[in-house]
């Protein structure tokens, strides 16, 4: 596992900064609807998927 995280940041990520959004948003998701997602796993993925297009949509902006 070491062995490939070295080869990830040697080799694959390009030398730029990287943002850990899906902390940042794990986070501050609104405890009302972590309960939810708690209770529902099925809504997990088109939660995610809002998420990700909010995300993807303010770094190409």
């Amino acid at each position: 596992m070491a062995q490939t995280a070295a080869h990830l940041v040697d080799h694959v990520i390009p030398r730029v900064p990287v943002r850990q959004w899906v902390r940042v948003c794990q986070v501050r998701l609104p405890i009302p609807l972590r309960l939810l997602l708690a209770a529902q796993p099925k809504l997990v993925t088109p939660v995610l998927q809002v998420v990700h297009g909010a995300i993807t949509r303010f770094l190409l902006d």
